[in-house]
């Protein structure tokens, strides 16, 4: 009976500090961001936020402006569930909704011409998030979204803690083999 007990004790302690994990969920990010498909160099801005509604429930969201010969233009809602793996790691997965869209403007001496292409579609997110040490936190995610202009992401995501609620953040992203950075900064609320 008492191994019985000291077990429960010690899972009910470990279980209790899983729970616990120090990731936040409720942040708004920003920063600059560079996508290289197809010969092109795509730059701009990108935003995102973070919101968790309980323990687990989180609603989250983002816009990205890009340009260079055309324009792309993506944003993202959506909501997630946490699960925390230990007291520092997390996995998460979430569904969305995502707009893409393409705009060209081509001039030459003949006049110009102009077109544009857009598509909203449903996405499904999921990653894991873990802290190394008080300053440091890695993570990694996919993304698959459906629709006309259907694509498969992948990032590497790295967040240097300059104090408590704000970090310098990078990522690399590879969006159906073409490779992105993000480069910015993190504010936890």
């Amino acid at each position: 009976m008492k191994t019985v007990m000291k077990s429960l004790v010690l899972a009910t302690a470990v279980f209790s500090t899983a729970a616990s994990a120090d990731l936040s969920y409720t942040y708004a990010e920003g920063g600059a961001a560079i996508l290289m498909p197809s010969g092109q160099t795509l730059m701009g801005f990108d935003v995102r936020g973070s919101y968790l509604a309980t323990e687990n429930i989180f609603a989250y969201g983002g816009f990205r402006l890009l340009s260079d010969d055309y324009d792309y233009t993506n944003w993202h809602i959506g909501a997630g569930y946490r699960h925390p793996i230990d007291a520092k790691t997390d996995v998460w997965a979430g569904v969305n909704l995502e707009y893409q869209e393409f705009e060209i403007e081509y001039c030459n001496f003949f006049g110009c011409a102009s077109g544009s292409f857009d598509d909203t579609a449903p996405a499904i997110r999921g990653g894991l998030r873990h802290q190394l040490n008080e300053q440091i936190e890695v993570g990694a995610s996919a993304r698959y979204v459906t629709g006309d202009a259907d694509y498969l992401g992948l990032t590497g995501q790295g967040r240097y803690f300059i104090q408590k609620n704000l970090s310098a953040t990078a990522e690399v992203d590879l969006q159906d083999g073409d490779f992105g950075l993000f480069g910015g900064v993190t504010f936890f609320f």
